[in-house]
This record gives C-alpha cells, sequence and structure tokens, in this order.
C-alpha cells in the first residue's frame, strides 16, 4: 500500500511539473494567444505574459519582482541539503523530489496568474523571417534544456523515479557523469533557458523583466548549486570546472 502511495505521489508531481514547465514556456512568449486562437477559447489569451490576468493594487515592476522572487527562493532554498534534511523529517525520503517538483509548479502557476502586463516596446522585430528566426531560437533554447535533462536522467530530476524506487538499494544514490551537453558546458539545462529569455521578436518592459529575474536568478542559483557540488563530489568536480566552462562553450 506504502509503494503505491508513493508512486501516486510520484505521478502527481511529475504531472504538475510537465503542466507547470509548459504553461511557463508558452506564457512567456505569448503562446497562450496562439493556443487560444486555435482552440477557439479568448480565455487561454489571458495568461500571455503581455494580456492581463489577475490585477493587483501596486507598482506592476514590484509585483513582477516579487513574484520572481518568490520562485527564486522555493527553487534555491529547497535545493539545499540542509534543507533536505529538514523536510525528510517531515515526508518521506523517496518523495522528497517530487515535493520539491510540486512546489516549484505551484510557484509557477502563482507566477503565471498574477504577473502584472507591461506591454511597452522596447524591440520589435518587424520582417516575417526574422521574427520566425527568432522564435525558432527561442524553441530551440527549450529544446536545449530538455535534451540536457533526459541526458543526466530527467525522471530523477521530476523525482518520479524515487517515488517508484523507494526502499531500492542504491536508488537515490547520485553519480557525476558529463554526458553530451555536459562536455560542452557545466550547465546546459540554465544555458536553454538564458538562449529562450533573450530570444522573443517583441520584447515589451513586461518580458525584459522577465529575462532579467530569470537569468539574475540563475547566476545566483548556480552559485550555490556548485558550491553544494563540491562539497558532494570534491576534486571530481573542481577538476571538472576548471575545464568546462558554466554556460557557454569555448570554441577556441
Amino acid at each position: 500500500m506504502k509503494s503505491f502511495v508513493f508512486k501516486i505521489y510520484g505521478l502527481i508531481g511529475y504531472a504538475l511539473g510537465i503542466l507547470s514547465l509548459l504553461a511557463f514556456v508558452l506564457f512567456a512568449n505569448n503562446g497562450f494567444v496562439d493556443l487560444g486562437l486555435w482552440l477557439r477559447d479568448p480565455i487561454l489569451g489571458a495568461f500571455a505574459i503581455d494580456l492581463p490576468t489577475a490585477p493587483i493594487a501596486g507598482n506592476p515592476y514590484t509585483v513582477n519582482l516579487g513574484l520572481i522572487l518568490i520562485f527564486g527562493l522555493q527553487h534555491s532554498i529547497m535545493a539545499r541539503p540542509g534543507f533536505k534534511v529538514w523536510l525528510t523529517k517531515i515526508v518521506p525520503s523517496p518523495l522528497e523530489r517530487s515535493t520539491y517538483v510540486m512546489a516549484t509548479a505551484l510557484a509557477i502557476f502563482v507566477l503565471i496568474l498574477f504577473w502584472q502586463p507591461l506591454p511597452d516596446i522596447i524591440w520589435q522585430v518587424q520582417t516575417d523571417w526574422l521574427r520566425t528566426l527568432v522564435q525558432v531560437i527561442y524553441w530551440c533554447g527549450w529544446g536545449i534544456s530538455f535534451l540536457a535533462t533526459q541526458m543526466i536522467d530527467g525522471l530523477h530530476l521530476m523525482g518520479i523515479k524515487q517515488s517508484f524506487s523507494a526502499g531500492k538499494v542504491g536508488s537515490e544514490v547520485k553519480k557525476f557523469v558529463t554526458p553530451a551537453f555536459y562536455g560542452l558546458v557545466r550547465h546546459p539545462i540554465q544555458t536553454g533557458i538564458v538562449i529562450a529569455m533573450l530570444a522573443t521578436p517583441d520584447m515589451t518592459a513586461g518580458r525584459a523583466v522577465l529575462a532579467f529575474g530569470v537569468i539574475f536568478y540563475i547566476f545566483v542559483g548556480l552559485y550555490f548549486e556548485e558550491r553544494d557540488l563540491i562539497v558532494e563530489f570534491g576534486s571530481t568536480y573542481q577538476n571538472y570546472k576548471k575545464r568546462v566552462p558554466a554556460l557557454f562553450p569555448k570554441f577556441w
């Protein structure tokens, strides 16, 4: 019975995680507008970054930066070893990662629902083929992130492997591997996100705030993540860090 509950919990976390990521990808590039037109559902368009959803009294810049801060704090604090030790006193160890994924999904949904539109244009690509090219780069960025997660076991990152392997020896042991993209950069998941955040044919003030906030969080988050990785893997990770750049490959 316990094994069944763990699996259901893991599946719920996995489903929420995938749904929230897809929602964010559509939200950040006004994809909900196109989806709403395709499905003939105008309500979906309200979840685009440059269209209003739930108005909040107050400065929209402050509100939006606060929403990014909520996501950043959740994503970073819950990933720290000390917090994981505390959390596993409340939830079983095999469900720790699924709980993290659920909390991340909640933070993303809150950001999308309460984001305040700032539609002032900073830049706008007018030429049709250039707009298409920028859109392709946007989706390529997310494609890089997705492929990078699969290279280091996406099911483990989403917590479902732990919840399905509860009680099995070695199911929660992490191995240091550097497949494919990880031979070029140390953090290809974040590389793809940076590309996606900057690749838009319509850079509005709201999109710029999102891009700045997410990229700033990436640099802060990677500082703490690498500190933990050095503690966990010691000289192995330190040597890797010396050889391989963090986000963008060296071709010279």
